[in-house]
């Protein structure tokens, strides 16, 4: 009931002050959209790679039985990496934040019993004599094990050099929002937000303060419906004011200027592998719809 309660609350909110408005640009995020996957895409690569691990583990003799993908709140995936947002996104779900607490389930795993099997466990997971290491930029390094299901379902569904190019732009992503935020033009953006979201009865320095504000109200409230209800519209008031101010700043178009100057420098000289994720990111999606 209190969740019920609680989308009703967000879905008025919604509906307020929706007067003629232009469409809103797409929020920037480091190197478009080469990292990251609509709510759509998502699904039907989980569905399609699922499937495939399926596929491998009945060649090998074993049952895998296809999991679900949790549903109900908001994927973090969806997050604008900078913390930026979109008016209409705020005023009817705020930073998807109590709703997530709320409506978030977690499918039961339909393999747990399965699992506790070693060689099915080695199937799916693979071996350590097949432990293959990647070197990434900035020292960074991933591993994974050649002969799993896992990997075998991935490189079906993404091609076999995908991991490597997701997890090298993954790196590049961290090291670009790192530049952006020390840059002189986005502090100065972000000291002018600050100073809006003042002038609006809110106390921040960054970005990211808002949800810390959000995120401490919900550990209080932990599972007190009354207190869960005041968070949601609480969340609601504060990321509208937040949109407000993000607008009137022009803190999206100055993270866009600055995220554009900081690609060039962190990876002006891998054009080709940018290209080459995006072209494997494509196939991977038009090869999910297809089933």
């Amino acid at each position: 009931m209190l969740a019920v309660l609680l989308l009703g609350l967000l879905g008025v909110a919604g509906c307020a002050d929706s007067g003629d408005t232009a469409p809103e640009e797409a929020l920037p995020r480091p190197f478009g959209d080469a990292l990251h996957y609509d709510r759509h895409e998502r699904d039907a690569l989980h569905t399609a790679n699922e499937q495939f691990i399926a596929g491998c583990m009945r060649q090998r003799g074993f049952a895998y039985e296809p999991q679900r993908l949790a549903t109900g709140g908001a994927d973090p995936q969806d997050a604008n990496p900078y913390g930026l947002l979109i008016v209409e996104q705020a005023r009817q779900d705020g930073y998807g934040m109590t709703s997530a607490r709320l409506n978030t389930r977690i499918p039961d795993d339909p393999n747990k019993e399965r699992s506790r099997r070693p060689r099915w466990r080695q199937a799916l997971l693979g071996t350590k004599k097949h432990e293959v290491r990647v070197r990434l930029p900035g020292k960074v390094e991933f591993f994974y094990n050649s002969d799993a299901c896992l990997t075998k379902a991935r490189e079906k569904l993404y091609g076999a050099d995908y991991e490597r190019l997701h997890n090298t732009y993954q790196v590049l992503s961290n090291q670009v929002i790192t530049t952006v935020r020390k840059a002189p033009g986005y502090l100065r953006a972000q000291e002018r937000w600050a100073s809006c979201m003042r002038e609006a009865g809110i106390r921040v320095r960054t970005l990211d303060d808002p949800r810390t504000l959000v995120d401490g109200r919900l550990r209080r409230a932990a599972a007190d419906p009354e207190k869960l209800h005041g968070v949601a519209g609480y969340e609601l008031e504060l990321s509208a004011k937040d949109a407000d101010c993000q607008r009137k700043t022009g803190l999206a178009r100055t993270i866009a200027e600055a995220q554009g100057r900081a690609e060039e420098s962190v990876a002006g000289a891998r054009h080709s592998d940018l290209v080459r994720l995006r072209e494997l990111r494509s196939a991977a999606v038009h090869r999910a719809a297809d089933g």
